[in-house]
């Protein structure tokens, strides 16, 4: 277990704990857990960690560590030069040592044996698979691209978009099982044109039905019968965006409407459209629309006031 712990990182929203992450301390970093995976962002000073995987695990470092240490099922510790962008693998089960001797930044995924094999399954039809760790300091360009995308939405002030980050602990883990497992030989089928006018409108009628509940990428990928990496792909071409702006946009119509049409309460109009609460939606609201509910409904209400005053 960890020799020291840094301090807890300013200004960090609330998110999601991590159960497959608990080996990890909570002050090193954020935490989110969702339908695909967990992912922390850690910053900590000179420091080491000792466990058992609870999951697959991959590391990628933004920061370069001279004489980093680590240990995978061994009691010999390898030391060396990490750079910027190299990537580890840590199978599940597998006891696992680290020391670095500079403060470091990385991203660390860890992803539960049973989301991996289904993802397995769903884009290559074999659940059966090994990961393999790649050498000692291997940089790669691919992982450190998708790491640091989720690196910026950790960054931000306001709460996580957990379908943002659900598609890209998917395409992630599509990669780890693409580039570093035993099912790199296999051929990946390929996928052109977006979705049937048949499909969009069952997807979109789902996501209608269940905008207020947590929707995950592979459930709409299932509902599609389309793997998931290819699902994002066509949704993009049909819509013209990724499937959490999409849903994010809609969200806020229904959310705006509400709020314009009814005098329901602002929490309740949160929960019914899918933000996890009032202060939620407000700060989304702020963020995309330049305005927040109440002033929203005020100069709605000001608005029909005036228009009523001079027609009559």
């Amino acid at each position: 277990m960890p020799s020291q712990q840094a301090a807890a990182q300013p200004g960090q929203a609330k998110r999601k704990m991590s159960s497959l992450l608990k080996s990890v301390p909570d002050s090193w970093g954020a935490k989110f857990e969702g339908s695909s995976g967990a992912v922390t962002r850690t910053q900590t000073g000179p420091n080491a960690i000792e466990f058992t995987a609870a999951a697959h695990m991959a590391l990628v470092l933004f920061t370069p560590q001279p004489d980093r240490e680590i240990a995978l099922n061994s009691d010999r510790k390898s030391s060396f030069l990490a750079p910027a962008g190299s990537l580890e693998i840590i199978p599940a089960t597998a006891d696992f040592f680290a020391r670095w001797h500079s403060p470091k930044e990385n991203l660390l995924l860890a992803l539960g044996p049973h989301q991996l094999n289904s993802l397995a399954e769903l884009e290559f039809q074999r659940s059966d698979f090994e990961l393999r760790p790649p050498k000692e300091g291997f940089i790669d360009e691919k992982a450190r691209m998708i790491a640091q995308m989720i690196r910026e939405e950790f960054r931000k002030e306001a709460r996580l978009n957990d379908l943002y980050l659900d598609s890209l602990i998917t395409v992630f883990s599509t990669h780890l099982l693409r580039d570093h497992s035993s099912l790199q030989q296999l051929p990946v089928a390929s996928y052109r044109g977006g979705l049937s006018t048949r499909v969009w409108k069952d997807i979109d009628e789902y996501i209608h039905a269940g905008i207020s509940d947590d929707l995950s990428i592979e459930k709409l990928a299932r509902l599609a019968n389309l793997s998931p990496s290819h699902f994002l792909r066509a949704f993009r071409q049909t819509t013209g965006q990724p499937p959490h702006q999409y849903i994010l946009t809609l969200r806020l119509s229904l959310a705006e409407r509400m709020i314009v049409e009814t005098d329901t309460p602002f929490a309740q109009i949160a929960k019914l459209v899918g933000f996890a609460s009032h202060s939620h939606m407000s700060a989304t609201m702020k963020r995309h629309r330049l305005v927040g509910p109440s002033d929203l409904r005020r100069r709605t209400r000001t608005s029909i006031t005036v228009a009523f005053s001079e027609d009559f």
